[in-house]
């Protein structure tokens, strides 16, 4: 029965880190998407501005998806790293000498 428990929460932690960075990131991208695409409203001033708040949270929102994307880059990559260029990354082990 402890191996079932062990297997289900396994199973369990990766479903929700799956969902997490497989739905949540580009989500979170394609809300800065729509929100950068926002244009001002067709009956008022003919203006080019944007609203600088919804900008900035579209920036936000591209600087959250890129962070994660690099980091998920670097976690995968950080064996290469530590052997490389003797850096640790992520828990990484250092190389031997």
């Amino acid at each position: 029965m402890h191996t079932f428990n062990a297997i289900a929460k396994s199973l369990g932690e990766v479903t929700l880190i799956a969902l997490v960075l497989g739905v949540g990131v580009p989500v979170i991208f394609g809300i800065g998407v729509r929100l950068w695409a926002l244009e001002p409203a067709a009956d008022g001033p003919a203006t080019t501005n944007r609203n600088v708040v919804v900008t900035a949270i579209a920036y936000l929102c591209f600087a959250a998806a890129l962070i994660v994307v690099t980091a998920g880059i670097l976690y995968i990559a950080k064996d290469f790293i530590s052997h490389t260029f003797d850096i640790q990354l992520f828990g990484a082990k250092p190389p031997k000498k």
